[in-house]
């Protein structure tokens, strides 16, 4: 562990561990190397900017406010749920920063929107969204993980066939 990491630096710029790098944007500065996450990268200015820039547009657009919502953060949501539900590889970190900017537009819309009506009927479809695109995921993996922790005992299961073989070389022939 750095000291970067002590220092709790690195929790707050990349919140991935060592074997999980490979999903951040290193950047030097100094001695120092500091790591990025990928999708935060897009998620931050994206959300600011969405947030301090919803003034400017007041009121907003209800097609507007609903596509923010509810549809920017779907390509994230996919690329997180594939990801994990299915166990596919990572995407690249290209990809992971523009899902991140659509994740970003989102969350600083349902920021902005808070703001003038607190828990308003789009923000409450967007929590039952991502609600269930998160319980969704953990169910999917969760039943994922355990077909494939069955499918690993039965492979180190011994047939009849070989139980039997077995039993009748006796215990004397298992030592040899």
């Amino acid at each position: 562990m750095s000291s970067l990491d002590k220092q709790g630096w690195g929790i707050l710029l990349s919140h991935h561990g060592t074997a999980d790098l490979h999903l951040t944007y290193p950047l030097r500065l100094g001695r120092r190397r500091l790591h990025f996450c990928a999708r935060c990268v897009g998620l931050y200015p994206a959300m600011f900017l969405v947030f301090l820039g919803g003034s400017l547009i007041e009121p907003w657009p209800w097609l507007l406010e609903w596509g923010l919502l509810l549809i920017a953060p779907l390509p994230a949501m996919l690329d997180w749920g594939t990801s994990t539900a299915a166990g596919k590889p990572e995407r690249s970190n290209g990809l992971r920063m523009v899902t991140g900017i659509g994740l970003g537009l989102s969350i600083g819309a349902m920021l902005h929107v808070n703001t003038r009506d607190l828990l308003g009927v789009g923000v409450q479809a967007q929590l039952i969204f991502m609600l269930g695109s998160l319980w969704t995921v953990w169910f999917v993996s969760y039943f994922r993980r355990r077909r494939m922790r069955q499918v690993r005992v039965r492979r180190s299961r011994l047939s009849l066939h070989e139980y039997i073989a077995q039993d009748a070389e006796g215990p004397n022939k298992k030592s040899t």
